[in-house]
């Protein structure tokens, strides 16, 4: 039997477990097409490394978020003035919420937003993160920015003649507005031209304001977009747009853009400037909404306020190391956000039910469960100059739904007319089915198996290495001698940062590192430095496969200095050799006094579960420390009263 075309659900008897692990349960489970059964050929979810947020803060790469625009007291006002005669327009056109958000002012997290792209893999259109895949969907266009995911296309022309008289009267208007000579004009100048006017057109430049502004802003940055103008002329006459899968559309094509250029930026040498028009702001409330790590307690809202309302000029959290926040978030990650009751004047849409239902998709559904359902379809988002590819299958649990293994999606349609059909096409499943909002969804065991392999052999791909800044002026020279006398401790991959270890103060302080023989430097009176980095990072080739290149890890061996070790400093040493994985490579380089570069590449094991052994180490290293400098008061003869 042929399976109807647009099916979204599949139901069936598997093993289930809980994403973090514990004891499987069989029973009946409802699972997002396409999804596959079995593991042979499925490609693993992490790509290769790339670098780690903590490179990426002194790489020479300024990004611009022109499309982060906050709004200021002319425009709250332009909204209060024409609120209350188009409110009922606004509501049938589905954009009513997204205008009252454009109020709000949003604190822009920088560190947040570029932690989360270097997670970004453009081929899947989804964050990689180590505990599971997460994206921001249809869903949350719906939620955060108030915009619908039904109506018609973003491209539909004018197609009446008041229309076509409309949209000459808005091009004239804007060449009278214009300041510079060309065709455009700023949105201040255009506001302060059309604000009680009482123009004829007031609430249709109104519209082609907000779109240009908080919608879809475009070069040149700050000014009037005529191509809004069709759009603006049919949301003044109530006509439902999908405004939703455009905006999205235009945040996964920035947020590639921003991954590929954050990888590019490790290899240039002169600064470069990044510009993104995509409204990014909503990708931090995406974060603030999910990860209560990087946000302070949302604002109470009142009655009919949007959601983004919560927070308004809301500070930001100082978070000192943002990837190893985001790694280690699976306990704390909210995956459905928005069934959780904000306060009492939040109201739950009708598919934020208490109860599972299942409802009958022959009869005409209510718009609030079509649009639910438009969430959870495989489909290609259509913007204003760009198409995506939509995959909710692979973050099912987002919606409440049980996740299986992702079944691939060809390729998406160049053609914005075929991938509108696409997006427009009819529900084939008979039934919509709606989990309950409280409702914690599993994985299937063989998800749970594959995730599990893909984060082992992703671990065995983490690039660790040691580096010094980069000297344009110098050409590094290779050093072959041996370093068998130092003890470079690198951590693992949950600690990103950088640190200066000064060989001078480690020699003398703990006799663990020994005298560089072969090398002859005269190390108290000029102490060496190394330079201690980690790197990972993740994408997928363009079906999601993991490309097989392996990167370098982290030795972690002690060696016997010139030096005795004590006994607990020995036991420990020969722990962390002993528990450690797989043969591999690391680099480090050594900045001599002469200001170059000694480089020496060794095979190593590396050790996976060494940040509890280095932390120990550590902190036998400062007791004793402090007890050689007590003792050392202790021994100081007592000065003689005179």
């Amino acid at each position: 039997m042929v399976e109807p075309k647009g099916v979204i659900f599949e139901e069936r008897e598997e093993l289930m477990v809980s994403s973090t692990g514990g004891n499987p349960t069989l029973r009946i489970a409802h699972f997002l097409k396409p999804s596959v059964t079995s593991i042979d050929g499925l490609p693993s979810p992490f790509l290769s490394a790339e670098p780690t947020i903590s490179m990426l803060k002194n790489l020479p790469l300024k990004v611009k978020f022109k499309g982060w625009q906050r709004p200021h007291e002319k425009w709250r006002m332009w909204v209060a003035n024409l609120h209350s005669k188009y409110q009922s327009i606004w509501k049938k056109a589905g954009i009513y919420e997204a205008i009252m958000g454009s109020k709000y002012s949003i604190s822009r997290h920088e560190d947040l937003v570029l932690g989360l792209a270097e997670k970004w893999c453009p081929k899947t259109n989804t964050f990689i993160f180590p505990w599971g895949e997460a994206t921001v969907t249809l869903e949350d266009m719906m939620v955060l920015g108030g915009y619908s995911v039904l109506g018609d296309s973003v491209l539909s022309p004018v197609v009446t003649k008041e229309m076509e008289e409309i949209h000459e009267n808005l091009l004239e208007a804007l060449i009278k507005v214009a300041t510079y000579g060309a065709l455009i004009a700023s949105h201040h100048a255009w506001l302060e031209h059309f604000m009680g006017s009482g123009s004829k057109f007031e609430h249709e430049a109104f519209l082609s304001c907000w779109l240009s502004k908080f919608v879809f802003p475009n070069m040149p940055y700050y000014f009037i977009e005529k191509q809004n103008f069709p759009i603006a002329i049919h949301l003044a006459r109530g006509t439902r747009i999908a405004l939703a899968p455009a905006v999205l559309s235009s945040i996964y094509t920035d947020l590639g853009l921003l991954k590929e250029r954050l990888v590019d930026s490790t290899k240039l040498d002169t600064e470069k400037v990044l510009n993104l028009s995509a409204p990014f702001q909503l990708v931090q409330l995406w974060a603030w909404e999910r990860f209560p790590t990087f946000r302070l307690t949302p604002i109470s809202i009142t009655h009919d306020e949007p959601r983004p309302a919560r927070w308004h000029k809301l500070k930001q959290v100082s978070i000192e190391n943002v990837r190893l926040a985001i790694d280690s978030a699976e306990e704390n990650f909210q995956w459905r956000p928005y069934v959780i009751a904000a306060n009492n004047n939040w109201l739950f849409p009708k598919f934020y039910g208490d109860k599972e239902q299942c409802v009958s998709v022959v009869d005409s559904l209510d718009k609030e469960l079509e649009s639910f359902a438009q969430c959870l379809r495989v489909c290609e988002l259509v913007g204003l100059h760009c198409i995506q590819k939509y995959l909710p299958h692979r973050v099912a649990m987002q919606f409440g739904i049980d996740q299986d293994l992702p079944g691939h999606v060809a390729g998406y349609s160049k053609s914005p007319v075929i991938a509108w059909s696409n997006y427009n096409s009819s529900i084939g499943d008979e039934k919509l089915y709606i989990p309950p909002r409280l409702f914690e969804p599993d994985v299937t065991m063989r998800y749970f198996e594959w995730w599990k392999q893909s984060m082992y052999a992703q671990k065995d791909a983490v690039q660790h290495f040691v580096r010094r800044p980069r000297n344009s002026k110098r050409v590094p020279r290779v050093y072959s001698g041996k370093m068998a006398n130092y003890n470079i401790f690198v951590p693992p991959s949950s600690s990103p940062k950088c640190h200066e270890v000064d060989m001078k103060d480690s020699v003398k302080e703990t006799n663990l590192l020994g005298t560089l023989s072969e090398k002859k430097l005269a190390i108290d009176a000029n102490p060496l430095t190394v330079s201690l980095c980690q790197s990972a990072s993740h994408s997928t080739a363009d079906d999601g496969a993991a490309k097989n290149d392996l990167q370098m890890i982290p030795m972690a061996k002690v060696m016997k200095s010139e030096g005795s070790m004590d006994e607990p400093e020995k036991n420990l040493a020969d722990a962390t050799v002993r528990e450690v994985g797989h043969p591999t490579n690391v680099a480090v380089h050594v900045k001599d006094n002469d200001e170059e570069n000694s480089s020496y590449c060794k095979t190593e094991m590396p050790g996976l579960e060494l940040e509890a052994r280095i932390s120990r180490l550590e902190r036998i290293i400062a007791e004793r420390k402090a007890a050689r400098a007590n003792k050392k008061f202790e021994n100081k003869p007592a000065k003689e009263e005179p």
